[in-house]
């Protein structure tokens, strides 16, 4: 249900009325269109939003969290608590961490590297 880089902010938004995908996109400026749809679609279609389209031009649309997204805002909640209390350490070590670019570079050169010495020896 939380698969995603941005459903749990998206249901922390909406917990907070910030209810429009207008206003989701300003307060996630690293979130595109595309994938703001696609999230709360999802978070949608696994009941944990309710989507409200209002019949006027131009279109208003608004999210609110059903009961079972409201049960899930504890969790959330403590999720946002415990980053906060270790908002260091996590600094510190995701900025180690290769990027799966990285990563992919590194593998093919091990790989490069074994086939090389197996072709020579």
């Amino acid at each position: 249900v939380l698969n995603g880089k941005w459903k749990a902010s998206l249901l922390h938004a909406i917990s907070m009325n910030i209810q429009r995908p207008s206003e989701m996109l300003r307060l996630f400026p690293g979130v595109t269109r595309r994938v703001l749809n696609v999230q709360l679609k999802e978070l949608e279609m696994h009941g944990m939003v309710e989507k409200k389209t209002y019949p006027q031009l131009p279109p208003k649309v608004e999210y609110s969290l059903t009961e079972i997204g409201r049960s899930l805002m504890p969790v959330i909640d403590a999720m946002n608590k415990w980053g906060d209390k270790n908002r260091s350490y996590l600094e510190t070590v995701i900025s180690r961490t290769p990027k799966i670019g990285e990563i992919s570079k590194t593998t093919c050169q091990m790989y490069q590297d074994l086939t090389d010495e197996r072709r020579a020896g």
